[in-house]
């Protein structure tokens, strides 16, 4: 059964409770009637505690490993082929390809994180 968020007409209390597609509406503590709302209408971000001690959320640990992941993908799999596609004076001033301390061209590292 899906689990549905009901709001009473007469007290305005909201509650959520698992019930069947077919039922429109549930009877309410004060007596009333509460209305089956339309499912995802004022649906809220789940924001998990991974871990109590350090207080880390979902949400932002993955927002930090796929920008990681995408940065990492860039540098190994695109740069490469951008390499071969453009000119030695367009990757220069991309910073793709950098010349190091015994003046030899190598790929560029990733911008550091400040």
């Amino acid at each position: 059964m899906p689990k549905f968020r009901f709001i009473c007409g007469q007290c305005g209390q909201e509650t959520t409770q698992y019930a069947s597609p077919k039922l429109e509406q549930i009877i309410c503590k004060c007596s009333g009637v509460a209305k089956r709302q339309f499912p995802g209408a004022g649906s809220q971000v789940v924001r998990e505690v991974m871990d109590s001690f350090t207080n880390v959320r979902t949400a932002s640990d993955e927002k930090e490993q796929n920008k990681a992941r995408k940065t990492e993908y860039f540098w190994e799999v695109e740069v490469p082929r951008l390499i071969q596609t453009y000119s030695l004076q367009t990757c220069l001033e991309e910073g793709w390809l950098v010349y190091n301390d015994r003046q030899e061209l190598v790929i560029g590292k990733p911008p550091s994180k400040r």
